[in-house]
């Protein structure tokens, strides 16, 4: 179905977005969490066992929570049943039971990054505004506080008799700076943990005991996040100049495994494509290799792998690949993406580099049929610490199918090209990442890909920012669309959740905040009234000061809607309101 005859509906795009996370392999089944229109965005646990795949959590729940502000790490399997997160809230779920609420959780403190310890009950960080503390909660509420810190902490593993764990400064964010703790643990005492790897110009993630209850944790140590073992000394395993590991915005990443042989699995990235290598010594072999974007959920059983992967032409779904001697390696479907009852048929996007002052740029380039100069919009990713992955991604597809190109660029900041790269960002945020988005579009101008006049710029929450210093500046840009966008990084400083607070500090410079007065291209604001990462008050005052400016400044505020957009109805209308928005400036322009 389309809306003009000529593209695909807003409607439909925002129906056919499904998500999964936080895979992982636990009493025999395949465990994720999904979120789907079908339920309004509300994320379920699922399981999958036998080639049955059941919902575990009833509709009125939606697994996760605010732990750090993104949360992460929201369920944890054991014997008895489930443990879970929702709204921050610890749940326990018997087998054949119905939930019940152990420990509460809100505004103030949060419960989250969630692991087992031996006896079957659930190990959780316990986050508040001034301390973090690593806790044990029975079946009964009762909490039991294994660590403290003043910091951050995270990851949370148990082995006999030690436990590792994480834990970085307030003035910090983990992947600049973070150390990996070990504590001997006895019953009812838990000493003071020992720092084995990380801090200062190192950042540790990732911890988790191994075969043969050897200690694994990804490090950057050689500015590459790679996999290494403990054993008295770090020993790196199968180094390699890609990072094997995102920055770690979310608890319960997992981006390696081991299979029973002692073969370790883990993930490559360049920062758009990644790679799933099996590892067994000096022999290293790509597997999966039909896949070309995995999340950093890696789930081994005895016989096969399981991940949550894409293509540059379907959507993530859930993939298994089996490990048997003779197999070809190749990655199949086990929750097949939902196939849309639409006559669109997807292109992939070509991998372009530009050569600029700074070095090669690289970025995506996704084109319509059209073979000549389009209208085309430079999209800036979120985070900044976020990638370009070379996947199937229907928001991208509803702009090519309306007559658009969109190149997805992995300005400086970005991750998946190391630490140096990742952080030529500090102190030139809306300098250096405008830059880069002008090279691109420039490029794209000289090429006869872009059309005249007819050049945007998109972001949304950091790189909503990018637009928006994009529009206040000369450069080749017709209009900008900033959703979910922070408008001054002093005053977000202040007011973003504290886990996020030394990321603002770091990022901002000499650009400041995006003013009205300094803005030389119409502009759309888009922004949800929940949002709780940035302020869609300060949103509304910006799309105000425009408006009284110039009528050709748009503005949609979205009732309701949280910093993703999550909800169906706030993509469909959002989606709307930015096509319609290009359309009249280039209607303006010919006319």
């Amino acid at each position: 179905m389309t809306d003009d005859g000529t593209g695909l509906a807003p409607a439909w795009v925002a129906q056919a977005v499904v998500t999964y996370d936080e895979l992982c392999f636990a009493q025999g089944a395949l465990w994720w969490l999904q979120s789907d229109p079908d339920h309004g965005g509300r994320r379920r646990l699922m399981r999958s066992f036998a080639g049955s795949t059941l919902p575990v959590t009833a509709p009125e729940f939606s697994v996760g929570g605010q732990l750090h502000a993104y949360g992460g790490g929201s369920f944890v399997v054991a014997p008895d049943g489930v443990w879970f997160v929702d709204n921050g809230s610890l749940f326990h779920l018997s087998t054949g039971g119905t939930p019940v609420c152990v420990a509460t959780g809100d505004d103030q403190v949060q419960y989250g990054d969630l692991s087992l310890s031996w006896d079957g009950l659930p190990l959780a960080v316990r986050g508040g505004d001034s301390a973090d503390e690593i806790v044990s909660v029975s079946r009964t509420g009762h909490v039991e506080v294994l660590v403290r810190s003043s910091g951050f902490l995270a990851g949370p593993r148990l082995a006999p008799g030690m436990l590792a764990y994480l834990e970085w400064d307030r003035d910090q964010m983990p992947w600049d700076s973070s150390r990996l703790l070990l504590a001997a643990v006895r019953p009812g005492v838990v000493e003071p943990g020992v720092v084995v790897a990380g801090d200062g110009q190192e950042s540790v993630t990732q911890p988790s005991w191994g075969l043969g209850g050897r200690l694994h944790f990804m490090s950057d140590r050689t500015g590459w996040w790679n996999l290494y073992r403990w054993n008295g000394v770090a020993e790196a395993i199968a180094p390699v100049d890609a990072d094997c590991a995102p920055a770690p915005w979310e608890g319960g990443y997992q981006s390696y495994g081991f299979t029973p042989r002692g073969e370790v699995l883990l993930t490559a990235t360049d920062g758009i494509a990644t790679e799933l290598l099996l590892v067994n010594g000096l022999d290293r072999r790509r597997i999966a290799s039909n896949l070309t974007s995995i999340k950093p959920y890696v789930a081994a059983t005895e016989t096969e792998v399981a991940v949550i992967g894409a293509t540059a032409s379907s959507s993530p779904s859930i993939w298994s690949v089996n490990l048997a001697a003779g197999s070809d390696g190749r990655a199949r479907l086990v929750v097949p993406e939902p196939p849309p009852s639409s006559p669109w048929t997807v292109s992939p996007p070509s991998v372009e580099t530009v050569e600029t002052v700074n070095g090669p740029l690289r970025f995506l380039l996704h084109r319509p049929d059209d073979t000549g100069a389009v209208p085309l919009i430079v999209r800036a990713h979120p985070g900044p610490t976020d990638d370009v992955p070379l996947r199937l991604d229907w928001t991208t597809q509803f702009f090519i199918s309306h007559g658009f190109a969109v190149a997805e660029v992995l300005y400086r900041g970005s991750t998946g090209q190391g630490r140096a790269f990742r952080q030529s960002l500090h102190g030139h945020w809306g300098e250096h990442d405008v830059d880069d988005c002008a090279a691109v579009g420039e490029h794209l101008l000289a090429a006869g890909v872009a059309l005249p006049g007819a050049l945007f710029i998109s972001g949304a929450s950091a790189g909503g920012y990018t637009a928006l210093q994009a529009a206040c500046r000369p450069g080749p840009f017709s209009a900008a669309t900033a959703t979910s966008a922070i408008i001054d990084p002093a005053r977000w400083e202040r007011s973003v959740p504290p886990f996020q607070r030394p990321h603002a500090a770091v990022l901002r410079g000499p650009a400041g905040a995006a003013v009205p007065d300094r803005v030389r291209v119409p502009v759309l604001v888009i922004h949800g009234t929940a949002d709780t990462i940035t302020s869609a008050d300060d949103a509304r005052h910006f799309a105000g000061a425009l408006s009284a400016r110039d009528r050709n400044h748009e503005s949609l505020f979205l009732a309701g809607g949280d910093h993703y957009l999550s909800d169906p109805a706030s993509r469909q209308h959002a989606l709307g309101a930015e096509l319609g928005f290009y359309q009249r400036i280039m209607r303006r322009g010919t006319g």
